[in-house]
């Protein structure tokens, strides 16, 4: 039996420190499941949000989630059963009305009508619709779970841009992101993969990715090999997976990308940046931003995360590197923000 009147989740208290403390269970709304919180990766976003909140959250945040399906709604269905082990689309498909024009189109993400949000992953339960729940293959542990999000924001990107096999990549930081695109590119078909990186141990896991080269972050650096590798052309493709409060990765990103090629930006930037468009116009580039998860041509992207998660011991598997349960979720919060600790990404387990 689920206790229904109160759970333990992680709250901001507005001052960036993460309280686990009894809170309601979470709202259980029409067409929704249960599901049992087992991981919940912490994101990028996840501590540029901590930075700019300056008010105590009502409700856990997280959207890199894995968990066990402990009840569906009386009319459902479909392929799922109680006890699937499920990766969670939060965000888009696990609040979709499913009708509107957006979600005829797959675009579960822009949706008309979405449920409310009744809280994220960093709690023992979570509310969402079935249409949001992917299983996840026997080869695949809880950790490997909560990674088909991310994997997914790379294959929504890749996917959403007409990615083309053959094409020369680049990607501009290595972190989750950036580590999931170059596996992507990889999966994808790409000719050569060139990446930057910052961290030695984001060198180290995108060489095991996948790329041929990596260089550092220090600028010129990733633009010198792109046109290099190019015969002076640059590169196809570029990814951009850094975002923040600065112009200087999509700048970086224009710089590195052949004439009418694309920067696909899936980096989040949290306050507006002021981006010169004189040169990529001349250049015709066409910049697309991508953000979440889609249906497409039939497929969620999702499903695609997962298939490549599934293929063997995949080395993206190997990037979690620490892990904290739900009561120290603090002190894996500033695991996350020390890079200097080896951190790729961390995960908070229950």
């Amino acid at each position: 039996m689920i206790n229904r009147d109160s759970i333990i989740g992680a709250l901001d208290d507005g001052n960036g420190n993460y309280i686990p403390q009894d809170i309601p269970f979470p709202e259980i709304f029409e067409g929704s499941a249960i599901i049992d919180i087992k991981a919940s990766g912490i994101c990028g976003s996840d501590l540029h949000m901590t930075n700019e909140r300056n008010q105590p959250q009502s409700i856990p945040s997280g959207h890199e989630i894995a968990g066990e399906i402990l009840e569906l709604p009386k009319s459902y269905y479909g392929s799922l059963n109680i006890g699937d082990r499920v990766a969670i689309d939060n965000i888009g498909a696990g609040k979709a009305c499913g009708t509107c024009y957006f979600c005829n189109y797959g675009q579960f993400r822009h949706c008309m009508n979405q449920s409310p949000e009744t809280g994220g992953g960093f709690s023992q339960f979570i509310t969402r619709k079935p249409k949001g729940l992917f299983k996840i293959s026997d080869e695949m542990d809880w950790n490997d779970g909560a990674l088909v999000e991310p994997m997914a924001v790379s294959v929504h990107g890749f996917r959403f841009a007409n990615f083309l096999p053959g094409e020369n990549v680049a990607i501009v930081g290595s972190s989750t992101i950036g580590l999931s695109s170059i596996a992507v590119a990889r999966a994808f078909g790409a000719k050569t993969i060139i990446a930057s990186a910052k961290y030695d141990q984001q060198a180290e896991a995108a060489k095991k990715m996948g790329a041929d080269i990596v260089v550092s972050s220090e600028p010129g650096e990733l633009e010198n090999e792109c046109f290099e590798r190019t015969n002076g052309v640059g590169v196809d493709v570029v990814v951009e997976t850094i975002g923040g409060t600065s112009n200087s990765p999509l700048v970086q990103a224009a710089q590195c990308v052949k004439n009418t090629g694309k920067v696909i930006v899936l980096g989040g930037f949290r306050n507006p940046v002021e981006v010169d468009f004189l040169q990529p116009m001349i250049k015709e580039i066409s910049f697309i931003p991508a953000t979440c998860y889609a249906n497409i041509n039939g497929k969620h992207d999702f499903e695609i995360a997962s298939d490549i998660l599934s293929n063997g011991n995949h080395p993206y598997k190997k990037i979690v590197t620490h892990q904290y349960e739900l009561e120290d979720i603090q002190e894996g919060f500033k695991t996350a923000y020390d890079k200097t600790s080896g951190s790729i990404k961390v995960h908070v387990m229950q």
